[in-house]
Protein backbone atom coordinates (compact mmCIF):
# COMPACT_ATOMS: atom_id res chain seq x y z
CA UNK A 1 0.00 0.00 0.00
CA UNK A 2 1.29 3.69 -0.52
CA UNK A 3 1.72 5.68 2.54
CA UNK A 4 1.43 8.95 2.14
CA UNK A 5 3.74 10.57 4.74
CA UNK A 6 5.26 14.02 5.17
CA UNK A 7 8.83 14.47 6.49
CA UNK A 8 11.45 17.31 7.00
CA UNK A 9 14.58 17.36 6.35
CA UNK A 10 18.00 18.93 8.12
CA UNK A 11 17.41 19.37 12.42
CA UNK A 12 18.66 19.47 15.81
CA UNK A 13 20.31 20.29 20.16
CA UNK A 14 20.62 17.60 22.81
CA UNK A 15 19.37 16.59 25.89
CA UNK A 16 19.19 13.12 26.87
CA UNK A 17 16.22 10.06 27.26
CA UNK A 18 16.95 7.91 31.00
CA UNK A 19 13.99 5.62 30.32
CA UNK A 20 14.52 2.11 28.51
CA UNK A 21 14.12 1.96 24.38
CA UNK A 22 11.17 0.05 22.98
CA UNK A 23 13.66 -2.21 21.23
CA UNK A 24 12.65 -3.85 18.02
CA UNK A 25 8.46 -2.01 18.49
CA UNK A 26 10.31 0.84 17.44
CA UNK A 27 11.38 -1.00 14.46
CA UNK A 28 7.34 -2.00 13.44
CA UNK A 29 6.06 1.44 14.52
CA UNK A 30 8.42 2.82 11.90
CA UNK A 31 6.65 0.36 9.42
CA UNK A 32 3.21 1.55 10.40
CA UNK A 33 3.76 4.82 8.96
CA UNK A 34 5.59 3.82 5.51
CA UNK A 35 9.43 4.21 6.82
CA UNK A 36 10.39 0.83 5.93
CA UNK A 37 14.00 1.52 5.40
CA UNK A 38 14.48 2.45 9.05
CA UNK A 39 11.82 0.04 10.73
CA UNK A 40 14.37 -2.86 8.66
CA UNK A 41 17.38 -1.25 10.24
CA UNK A 42 15.56 -1.42 14.03
CA UNK A 43 14.16 -4.91 13.37
CA UNK A 44 17.73 -6.04 12.52
CA UNK A 45 19.24 -4.29 15.20
CA UNK A 46 17.67 -5.76 17.72
CA UNK A 47 16.45 -8.96 16.03
CA UNK A 48 18.34 -10.78 19.06
CA UNK A 49 17.26 -9.74 22.14
CA UNK A 50 16.51 -11.17 24.47
CA UNK A 51 12.81 -9.15 24.80
CA UNK A 52 12.02 -8.99 20.67
CA UNK A 53 9.12 -11.39 19.81
CA UNK A 54 11.29 -13.05 16.47
CA UNK A 55 7.80 -14.09 15.15
CA UNK A 56 6.18 -10.50 15.39
CA UNK A 57 9.69 -9.05 14.42
CA UNK A 58 10.22 -11.64 10.79
CA UNK A 59 6.48 -10.83 10.10
CA UNK A 60 7.53 -6.83 9.51
CA UNK A 61 10.62 -7.70 8.33
CA UNK A 62 8.88 -9.85 5.42
CA UNK A 63 6.20 -7.00 5.09
CA UNK A 64 9.70 -4.58 4.06
CA UNK A 65 10.75 -6.94 1.72
CA UNK A 66 7.74 -6.87 0.20
CA UNK A 67 7.22 -3.05 0.05
CA UNK A 68 11.03 -3.30 -1.06
CA UNK A 69 11.99 -0.03 -3.72
CA UNK A 70 14.61 0.71 -5.90
CA UNK A 71 16.69 3.62 -5.75
CA UNK A 72 13.99 5.75 -7.85
CA UNK A 73 11.53 5.23 -5.56
CA UNK A 74 10.21 2.35 -8.12
CA UNK A 75 8.64 -0.77 -6.21
CA UNK A 76 10.94 -3.87 -6.38
CA UNK A 77 9.85 -6.17 -3.87
CA UNK A 78 11.51 -9.31 -3.11
CA UNK A 79 9.78 -11.99 -2.86
CA UNK A 80 12.18 -14.58 -2.55
CA UNK A 81 13.35 -12.92 0.29
CA UNK A 82 9.85 -11.78 2.01
CA UNK A 83 8.72 -15.38 2.17
CA UNK A 84 12.49 -16.49 3.67
CA UNK A 85 11.52 -14.24 6.55
CA UNK A 86 7.40 -15.29 6.52
CA UNK A 87 8.79 -18.72 6.74
CA UNK A 88 11.11 -17.92 10.09
CA UNK A 89 8.23 -16.84 11.54
CA UNK A 90 5.77 -19.17 11.25
CA UNK A 91 8.69 -21.84 12.56
CA UNK A 92 9.47 -19.24 15.29
CA UNK A 93 5.85 -19.39 16.41
CA UNK A 94 3.29 -21.76 14.48
CA UNK A 95 0.55 -20.22 16.54
CA UNK A 96 1.03 -16.59 15.35
CA UNK A 97 -1.52 -15.60 12.41
CA UNK A 98 0.54 -13.07 11.12
CA UNK A 99 3.27 -14.61 9.25
CA UNK A 100 0.70 -16.82 7.68
CA UNK A 101 -1.31 -13.58 6.39
CA UNK A 102 2.34 -13.00 5.18
CA UNK A 103 3.12 -15.95 3.06
CA UNK A 104 -0.72 -15.09 1.59
CA UNK A 105 0.64 -11.60 0.35
CA UNK A 106 3.75 -13.23 -1.58
CA UNK A 107 1.14 -15.79 -3.56
CA UNK A 108 -0.91 -12.88 -4.18
CA UNK A 109 2.02 -10.80 -5.70
CA UNK A 110 2.63 -14.03 -7.45
CA UNK A 111 -0.79 -14.06 -9.21
CA UNK A 112 -1.36 -17.01 -7.23
CA UNK A 113 -4.87 -16.20 -5.30
CA UNK A 114 -5.55 -19.71 -4.30
CA UNK A 115 -2.18 -20.24 -2.44
CA UNK A 116 -3.17 -16.94 -0.58
CA UNK A 117 -6.41 -18.22 0.25
CA UNK A 118 -4.72 -21.35 2.12
CA UNK A 119 -2.43 -19.41 3.82
CA UNK A 120 -5.04 -16.83 5.27
CA UNK A 121 -7.03 -19.75 6.24
CA UNK A 122 -4.58 -20.77 8.16
CA UNK A 123 -3.86 -17.29 9.83
CA UNK A 124 -7.52 -17.41 10.57
CA UNK A 125 -7.57 -20.58 12.35
CA UNK A 126 -5.12 -19.27 14.57
CA UNK A 127 -6.47 -15.71 14.76
CA UNK A 128 -10.22 -16.80 15.92
CA UNK A 129 -12.03 -13.90 15.02
CA UNK A 130 -9.27 -11.48 15.07
CA UNK A 131 -10.07 -7.72 13.43
CA UNK A 132 -6.27 -6.91 13.19
CA UNK A 133 -5.60 -10.47 10.91
CA UNK A 134 -8.71 -9.46 8.96
CA UNK A 135 -7.07 -5.96 8.31
CA UNK A 136 -3.89 -6.80 7.79
CA UNK A 137 -5.33 -9.97 5.14
CA UNK A 138 -7.22 -7.05 3.54
CA UNK A 139 -3.99 -5.21 3.31
CA UNK A 140 -2.37 -7.73 1.61
CA UNK A 141 -5.28 -7.80 -1.10
CA UNK A 142 -5.06 -3.89 -1.19
CA UNK A 143 -0.97 -4.25 -1.68
CA UNK A 144 -1.49 -6.76 -4.42
CA UNK A 145 -4.28 -4.92 -6.88
CA UNK A 146 -7.22 -2.88 -4.79
CA UNK A 147 -8.78 -2.63 -7.78
CA UNK A 148 -9.15 -6.83 -8.74
CA UNK A 149 -9.79 -7.47 -5.50
CA UNK A 150 -12.38 -5.03 -4.16
CA UNK A 151 -14.52 -7.32 -2.74
CA UNK A 152 -12.27 -9.63 -0.65
CA UNK A 153 -11.21 -6.29 0.77
CA UNK A 154 -14.82 -5.05 1.50
CA UNK A 155 -15.41 -8.17 3.18
CA UNK A 156 -12.31 -8.54 5.49
CA UNK A 157 -13.04 -4.78 6.29
CA UNK A 158 -16.71 -5.70 7.21
CA UNK A 159 -15.79 -8.48 9.16
CA UNK A 160 -13.36 -6.92 11.30
CA UNK A 161 -15.81 -3.94 11.87
CA UNK A 162 -18.54 -6.70 12.96
CA UNK A 163 -16.13 -8.63 15.01
CA UNK A 164 -15.02 -5.56 17.05
CA UNK A 165 -16.09 -2.16 16.21
CA UNK A 166 -13.48 -0.58 18.62
CA UNK A 167 -10.75 -2.10 16.97
CA UNK A 168 -8.88 0.62 15.71
CA UNK A 169 -7.01 -1.68 12.89
CA UNK A 170 -10.07 -0.96 10.41
CA UNK A 171 -10.34 3.04 10.93
CA UNK A 172 -6.55 3.50 10.58
CA UNK A 173 -6.84 0.87 7.30
CA UNK A 174 -9.71 3.42 6.09
CA UNK A 175 -7.54 6.21 6.69
CA UNK A 176 -4.82 5.23 4.34
CA UNK A 177 -7.25 4.25 1.28
CA UNK A 178 -8.51 8.02 2.00
CA UNK A 179 -4.66 9.19 2.14
CA UNK A 180 -4.01 7.18 -1.03
CA UNK A 181 -6.68 9.49 -2.66
CA UNK A 182 -5.41 12.58 -0.96
CA UNK A 183 -8.77 13.41 0.79
CA UNK A 184 -6.57 14.44 3.49
CA UNK A 185 -9.85 15.42 5.52
CA UNK A 186 -11.36 12.14 5.81
CA UNK A 187 -8.00 10.14 6.13
CA UNK A 188 -7.57 12.66 9.23
CA UNK A 189 -11.02 11.52 10.36
CA UNK A 190 -10.14 8.18 9.99
CA UNK A 191 -7.36 8.50 12.29
CA UNK A 192 -8.56 10.74 14.76
CA UNK A 193 -12.07 7.97 15.51
CA UNK A 194 -9.02 5.00 15.91
CA UNK A 195 -7.79 7.26 18.54
CA UNK A 196 -11.03 7.50 20.23
CA UNK A 197 -11.06 3.92 20.22
CA UNK A 198 -7.58 3.81 21.18
CA UNK A 199 -6.08 6.38 23.00
CA UNK A 200 -2.80 5.35 23.03
CA UNK A 201 -2.30 4.51 19.21
CA UNK A 202 0.92 5.77 17.96
CA UNK A 203 0.55 4.72 14.63
CA UNK A 204 -3.02 6.78 14.35
CA UNK A 205 -1.48 10.03 16.13
CA UNK A 206 1.45 10.09 13.85
CA UNK A 207 -1.12 9.60 10.99
CA UNK A 208 -3.18 11.72 12.22
CA UNK A 209 -0.16 14.34 12.42
CA UNK A 210 1.05 13.64 9.01
CA UNK A 211 -1.95 13.77 6.89
CA UNK A 212 -4.23 16.66 9.21
CA UNK A 213 -0.72 18.85 8.40
CA UNK A 214 -1.85 19.66 5.42
CA UNK A 215 -5.78 21.42 7.06
CA UNK A 216 -4.04 22.76 10.26
CA UNK A 217 -0.73 22.38 10.76
CA UNK A 218 -0.45 23.77 14.63
CA UNK A 219 -2.87 21.05 15.51
CA UNK A 220 -1.42 18.64 13.79
CA UNK A 221 1.80 19.33 15.71
CA UNK A 222 -1.12 19.55 18.91
CA UNK A 223 -1.63 15.96 18.24
CA UNK A 224 2.39 14.65 18.61
CA UNK A 225 3.11 16.78 21.62
CA UNK A 226 0.10 14.91 23.36
CA UNK A 227 1.40 11.85 21.87
CA UNK A 228 5.11 12.53 23.28
CA UNK A 229 3.32 12.64 27.01
CA UNK A 230 2.06 8.78 26.40
CA UNK A 231 5.10 7.62 24.77
CA UNK A 232 8.33 9.56 25.49
CA UNK A 233 10.64 6.31 24.89
CA UNK A 234 9.24 5.77 21.34
CA UNK A 235 11.88 6.91 18.84
CA UNK A 236 9.29 7.47 16.44
CA UNK A 237 7.25 9.75 18.16
CA UNK A 238 10.16 11.89 19.38
CA UNK A 239 11.72 12.13 15.34
CA UNK A 240 8.37 13.14 13.72
CA UNK A 241 7.69 16.01 17.04
CA UNK A 242 11.04 17.27 16.22
CA UNK A 243 10.55 17.14 12.52
CA UNK A 244 6.93 18.86 12.75
CA UNK A 245 8.85 20.98 14.82
CA UNK A 246 11.14 22.32 12.13
CA UNK A 247 8.35 22.06 9.23
CA UNK A 248 6.40 25.00 11.31
CA UNK A 249 9.97 27.08 11.70
CA UNK A 250 10.10 26.18 15.84
CA UNK A 251 13.97 25.94 15.10
CA UNK A 252 14.64 25.71 19.05
CA UNK A 253 11.69 23.27 20.28
CA UNK A 254 13.41 20.92 16.72
CA UNK A 255 16.44 21.13 18.11
CA UNK A 256 15.75 20.28 22.32
CA UNK A 257 13.48 17.35 20.82
CA UNK A 258 16.14 15.98 18.15
CA UNK A 259 18.41 16.24 20.75
CA UNK A 260 16.64 13.71 22.72
CA UNK A 261 16.29 11.41 19.72
CA UNK A 262 19.99 11.23 19.08
CA UNK A 263 20.51 10.83 22.90
CA UNK A 264 17.91 7.34 21.83
CA UNK A 265 19.81 4.18 21.27
CA UNK A 266 16.99 3.43 18.41
CA UNK A 267 17.97 6.16 16.57
CA UNK A 268 20.10 6.50 12.95
CA UNK A 269 23.49 7.01 12.18
CA UNK A 270 22.43 9.71 9.43
CA UNK A 271 20.60 11.72 11.41
CA UNK A 272 23.39 13.00 13.73
CA UNK A 273 24.10 14.91 10.26
CA UNK A 274 20.59 16.36 10.41
CA UNK A 275 21.62 16.88 13.98
CA UNK A 276 24.17 18.59 13.22
CA UNK A 277 22.38 20.89 10.75
CA UNK A 278 20.43 22.11 13.17
CA UNK A 279 22.44 23.45 15.52
CA UNK A 280 24.08 25.34 12.27
CA UNK A 281 20.95 26.65 12.12
CA UNK A 282 20.69 27.37 15.66
CA UNK A 283 23.89 28.87 15.11
CA UNK A 284 25.87 26.22 17.96
CA UNK A 285 28.58 26.44 15.30
CA UNK A 286 31.34 24.68 17.62
CA UNK A 287 28.53 21.78 18.70
CA UNK A 288 27.70 21.53 15.18
CA UNK A 289 31.02 21.35 13.78
CA UNK A 290 32.14 19.07 16.71
CA UNK A 291 29.88 16.28 15.08
CA UNK A 292 30.67 17.16 11.91
CA UNK A 293 34.35 16.23 11.88
CA UNK A 294 33.69 13.26 13.28
CA UNK A 295 31.34 11.74 10.55
CA UNK A 296 33.50 13.28 8.26
CA UNK A 297 36.68 11.25 9.52
CA UNK A 298 33.86 8.19 9.81
CA UNK A 299 31.93 8.19 6.39
CA UNK A 300 33.53 7.74 2.96
CA UNK A 301 34.58 9.98 0.63
CA UNK A 302 31.75 9.88 -2.15
CA UNK A 303 28.81 9.40 -0.27
CA UNK A 304 26.23 11.73 0.64
CA UNK A 305 26.89 11.87 4.38
CA UNK A 306 30.82 12.14 3.55
CA UNK A 307 29.65 15.55 1.48
CA UNK A 308 27.30 17.11 3.51
CA UNK A 309 29.74 16.56 7.20
CA UNK A 310 32.40 18.11 5.17
CA UNK A 311 30.25 21.21 3.90
CA UNK A 312 28.49 21.84 7.19
CA UNK A 313 32.35 21.92 8.47
CA UNK A 314 33.12 24.22 6.23
CA UNK A 315 30.22 26.69 7.26
CA UNK A 316 30.85 26.46 10.54
CA UNK A 317 34.06 27.50 10.46
CA UNK A 318 33.63 30.18 8.57
CA UNK A 319 30.43 31.06 11.40
CA UNK A 320 33.07 30.74 13.44
CA UNK A 321 35.81 33.24 11.93
CA UNK A 322 37.88 30.32 11.72
CA UNK A 323 39.95 31.37 8.91
CA UNK A 324 42.98 29.31 8.30
CA UNK A 325 40.90 26.33 9.49
CA UNK A 326 38.01 26.91 7.14
CA UNK A 327 40.36 27.61 3.92
CA UNK A 328 41.99 24.28 4.63
CA UNK A 329 38.46 22.69 5.23
CA UNK A 330 37.19 24.51 1.75
CA UNK A 331 40.33 22.97 0.24
CA UNK A 332 39.42 19.40 1.68
CA UNK A 333 35.51 19.80 0.67
CA UNK A 334 36.42 20.95 -2.66
CA UNK A 335 38.67 17.46 -3.36
CA UNK A 336 35.87 15.46 -2.79
CA UNK A 337 35.05 12.60 -5.53
CA UNK A 338 32.39 14.73 -7.42
CA UNK A 339 29.21 12.94 -8.06
CA UNK A 340 25.48 13.98 -9.88
CA UNK A 341 23.69 14.03 -6.30
CA UNK A 342 25.45 16.32 -4.54
CA UNK A 343 26.59 19.21 -6.55
CA UNK A 344 28.08 22.18 -5.41
CA UNK A 345 26.45 25.03 -5.32
CA UNK A 346 26.97 29.07 -4.74
CA UNK A 347 26.99 28.91 -0.67
CA UNK A 348 29.76 26.86 -0.79
CA UNK A 349 32.38 28.51 -3.23
CA UNK A 350 30.44 31.98 -1.40
CA UNK A 351 31.79 30.76 1.81
CA UNK A 352 35.13 29.56 0.34
CA UNK A 353 35.94 32.69 -1.05
CA UNK A 354 34.89 34.74 1.67
CA UNK A 355 37.92 32.78 4.04
CA UNK A 356 40.35 33.30 1.53
CA UNK A 357 39.31 36.78 1.28
CA UNK A 358 40.38 36.89 5.43
CA UNK A 359 43.34 35.24 5.19
CA UNK A 360 45.02 37.88 1.93
CA UNK A 361 44.32 34.86 -0.92
CA UNK A 362 42.70 37.60 -2.70
CA UNK A 363 43.30 35.70 -6.21
CA UNK A 364 42.21 32.33 -5.37
CA UNK A 365 38.86 34.17 -3.83
CA UNK A 366 38.14 35.35 -6.87
CA UNK A 367 38.45 32.02 -8.66
CA UNK A 368 35.89 30.73 -6.03
CA UNK A 369 33.58 33.91 -6.29
CA UNK A 370 33.76 33.21 -10.28
CA UNK A 371 32.48 29.87 -9.86
CA UNK A 372 29.55 30.71 -7.46
CA UNK A 373 28.79 33.38 -10.48
CA UNK A 374 28.45 30.94 -12.85
CA UNK A 375 26.01 28.89 -11.08
CA UNK A 376 23.53 31.85 -10.24
CA UNK A 377 24.85 34.80 -12.33
CA UNK A 378 22.00 37.28 -11.09
CA UNK A 379 23.03 37.29 -7.42
CA UNK A 380 24.13 40.37 -6.72
CA UNK A 381 26.08 39.55 -2.97
CA UNK A 382 28.12 37.00 -4.95
CA UNK A 383 28.96 40.13 -7.75
CA UNK A 384 29.69 42.57 -4.92
CA UNK A 385 32.12 39.65 -3.56
CA UNK A 386 33.82 39.10 -6.71
CA UNK A 387 34.22 42.96 -7.05
CA UNK A 388 35.66 43.34 -3.62
CA UNK A 389 38.27 40.32 -3.96
CA UNK A 390 39.37 42.04 -7.82
CA UNK A 391 39.47 45.42 -5.39
CA UNK A 392 41.69 43.44 -2.69
CA UNK A 393 44.37 42.52 -5.29
CA UNK A 394 44.84 45.86 -6.68
CA UNK A 395 42.58 45.10 -10.40
CA UNK A 396 40.58 47.93 -10.58
CA UNK A 397 39.46 47.88 -13.70
CA UNK A 398 38.12 44.41 -13.47
CA UNK A 399 36.49 45.35 -10.17
CA UNK A 400 34.66 48.37 -11.73
CA UNK A 401 33.44 46.06 -13.87
CA UNK A 402 31.58 44.13 -11.73
CA UNK A 403 30.81 46.63 -9.56
CA UNK A 404 29.18 47.74 -13.05
CA UNK A 405 26.89 45.11 -13.16
CA UNK A 406 25.49 46.15 -9.54
CA UNK A 407 25.19 49.81 -10.43
CA UNK A 408 22.83 48.61 -13.44
CA UNK A 409 20.60 47.11 -11.44
CA UNK A 410 17.60 48.60 -10.08
CA UNK A 411 17.99 47.07 -6.54
CA UNK A 412 21.34 48.85 -6.18
CA UNK A 413 21.67 51.47 -3.04
CA UNK A 414 23.52 53.92 -1.55
CA UNK A 415 26.17 52.07 -0.83
CA UNK A 416 26.93 50.64 -4.17
CA UNK A 417 27.27 53.76 -5.49
CA UNK A 418 29.78 55.11 -2.41
CA UNK A 419 31.52 51.77 -3.27
CA UNK A 420 32.05 52.17 -7.19
CA UNK A 421 33.53 55.69 -6.25
CA UNK A 422 36.36 54.11 -4.24
CA UNK A 423 36.74 51.45 -6.64
CA UNK A 424 37.67 54.82 -9.43
CA UNK A 425 39.05 56.84 -6.42
CA UNK A 426 41.96 53.62 -5.97
CA UNK A 427 42.42 54.03 -9.92
CA UNK A 428 43.35 57.47 -10.18
CA UNK A 429 45.57 56.66 -7.03
CA UNK A 430 47.44 54.07 -8.63
CA UNK A 431 47.00 55.75 -12.45
CA UNK A 432 50.70 56.65 -13.77
CA UNK A 433 49.52 59.10 -15.97
CA UNK A 434 47.53 62.34 -15.59
CA UNK A 435 44.50 61.53 -18.28
CA UNK A 436 44.20 58.30 -16.51
CA UNK A 437 43.83 59.98 -13.16
CA UNK A 438 41.55 62.31 -14.48
CA UNK A 439 38.91 60.19 -15.68
CA UNK A 440 39.32 57.93 -12.64
CA UNK A 441 38.68 61.07 -10.51
CA UNK A 442 35.81 62.10 -12.39
CA UNK A 443 33.97 58.68 -12.24
CA UNK A 444 34.39 58.81 -8.92
CA UNK A 445 32.74 61.90 -7.99
CA UNK A 446 30.14 61.27 -10.44
CA UNK A 447 29.61 58.10 -7.95
CA UNK A 448 29.76 59.89 -4.87
CA UNK A 449 27.55 62.69 -5.77
CA UNK A 450 24.95 60.01 -6.38
CA UNK A 451 25.18 58.99 -3.18
CA UNK A 452 25.49 62.11 -1.65
CA UNK A 453 21.87 62.44 -2.98
CA UNK A 454 20.56 59.89 -1.97
CA UNK A 455 21.82 60.09 1.71
CA UNK A 456 22.76 63.78 2.61
CA UNK A 457 24.77 64.96 5.72
CA UNK A 458 26.80 61.24 6.01
CA UNK A 459 30.02 62.18 7.52
CA UNK A 460 31.18 59.05 5.69
CA UNK A 461 30.13 60.55 1.94
CA UNK A 462 31.48 63.84 2.91
CA UNK A 463 34.85 62.42 4.14
CA UNK A 464 35.28 60.42 1.00
CA UNK A 465 34.68 63.95 -0.89
CA UNK A 466 36.85 65.11 0.84
CA UNK A 467 39.91 62.52 0.28
CA UNK A 468 38.60 63.41 -3.27
CA UNK A 469 39.58 66.59 -3.50
CA UNK A 470 42.55 65.99 -2.12
CA UNK A 471 43.55 63.54 -4.44
CA UNK A 472 42.76 66.25 -7.27
CA UNK A 473 44.66 69.08 -5.85
CA UNK A 474 48.13 66.95 -6.09
CA UNK A 475 49.31 68.89 -2.90
CA UNK A 476 48.09 70.91 -0.24
CA UNK A 477 46.45 73.91 -1.78
CA UNK A 478 43.16 74.26 0.12
CA UNK A 479 40.94 72.23 -2.22
CA UNK A 480 39.28 70.30 0.43
CA UNK A 481 38.82 72.95 2.75
CA UNK A 482 35.13 73.22 2.22
CA UNK A 483 34.86 69.49 2.21
CA UNK A 484 36.19 69.15 5.84
CA UNK A 485 34.65 72.10 7.34
CA UNK A 486 31.65 70.52 5.90
CA UNK A 487 32.68 67.47 7.78
CA UNK A 488 33.55 69.40 10.88
CA UNK A 489 29.58 70.97 11.13
CA UNK A 490 28.77 67.11 10.38
CA UNK A 491 30.23 65.70 12.73
CA UNK A 492 29.96 68.55 16.04
CA UNK A 493 26.09 68.22 15.01
CA UNK A 494 26.30 64.90 16.10
CA UNK A 495 27.47 65.64 19.51
CA UNK A 496 29.14 62.45 20.17
CA UNK A 497 30.85 62.76 23.56
CA UNK A 498 32.84 59.09 22.95
CA UNK A 499 35.48 58.78 20.56
CA UNK A 500 33.21 57.32 17.75
CA UNK A 501 34.48 59.70 15.12
CA UNK A 502 37.99 60.37 16.06
CA UNK A 503 39.59 59.57 12.90
CA UNK A 504 36.77 61.44 10.99
CA UNK A 505 37.95 64.35 13.44
CA UNK A 506 41.78 64.20 13.06
CA UNK A 507 41.71 63.56 9.59
CA UNK A 508 39.68 67.64 9.41
CA UNK A 509 42.00 68.85 11.93
CA UNK A 510 44.56 67.30 10.30
CA UNK A 511 44.17 68.98 7.15
CA UNK A 512 42.93 72.59 8.54
CA UNK A 513 46.52 72.47 10.79
CA UNK A 514 48.77 72.09 7.77
CA UNK A 515 47.57 74.09 5.26
CA UNK A 516 47.27 76.95 7.72
CA UNK A 517 50.85 76.20 8.11
CA UNK A 518 51.65 76.24 4.64
CA UNK A 519 49.83 79.47 4.44
CA UNK A 520 51.89 81.01 7.63
CA UNK A 521 49.20 80.85 10.13
CA UNK A 522 51.02 78.81 12.69
CA UNK A 523 48.93 80.32 15.15
CA UNK A 524 45.46 79.05 13.37
CA UNK A 525 47.58 75.99 12.36
CA UNK A 526 48.14 75.41 15.99
CA UNK A 527 44.62 76.01 16.76
CA UNK A 528 43.77 73.04 14.82
CA UNK A 529 46.34 70.73 15.70
CA UNK A 530 45.60 71.10 19.56
CA UNK A 531 41.87 70.05 18.50
CA UNK A 532 43.66 67.19 16.86
CA UNK A 533 45.17 66.15 19.65
CA UNK A 534 41.60 66.41 21.87
CA UNK A 535 41.23 63.38 19.15
CA UNK A 536 44.21 61.65 19.43
CA UNK A 537 46.12 62.29 22.91
CA UNK A 538 48.43 59.75 22.86
CA UNK A 539 49.97 60.68 19.65
CA UNK A 540 53.40 61.69 21.24
CA UNK A 541 54.47 62.93 17.98
CA UNK A 542 52.50 65.90 17.53
CA UNK A 543 52.65 66.62 21.32
CA UNK A 544 55.98 67.05 20.40
CA UNK A 545 55.18 68.88 17.50
CA UNK A 546 53.24 71.26 18.70
CA UNK A 547 55.04 71.94 21.76
CA UNK A 548 58.01 73.44 19.12
CA UNK A 549 55.57 75.09 16.95
CA UNK A 550 56.65 78.72 17.52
Amino acid sequence: MKTKALFASLLVVACAITSQAQGYMDGIEFYKIGQYSNAKDLLERNLNNASTDKAEAYYYLGQVALHQTDDDGNAKPDLAKAKEYFDKGVAANPKNPFNYVGLGAVALKQGNKGGAGEAFKLAEKNAKKNPAVAIEMARAYYFADATAYHKDIEKLKNNAFKWNQNDPNYYIFRGDEYADEEEWGKSAAQYETALLKDVDNVEAYVKFANTYFYVNRDLAVGKLEELYQKQPNSALVIRQLAEKYYEVNKSKKAAEYYGKYIEHPNHFAQDELRYAQLLFAAEKYQESLDIMNRLADASTPGTSENFFANRIALYDLVALEKWEEAVAQGKKFFALPKNDRTPYNEHDYMRYASALQQTGRAAEAVDAYEEAIRLVPDNLDLVRGLAESYAEKEDYDSAIKYQKRIIENENCDVNDYFTMSMYYYYKAGTATDDATKAQALAESRKYITKADELQPESHVIVNHIARLDKLAEGENKGGALNSYQHLLRILDAKGDTGNKYDNYYKLAYNYLGFYNLKQGNKELAKEYYLKQLQHDPDNADLRNFIDNLK
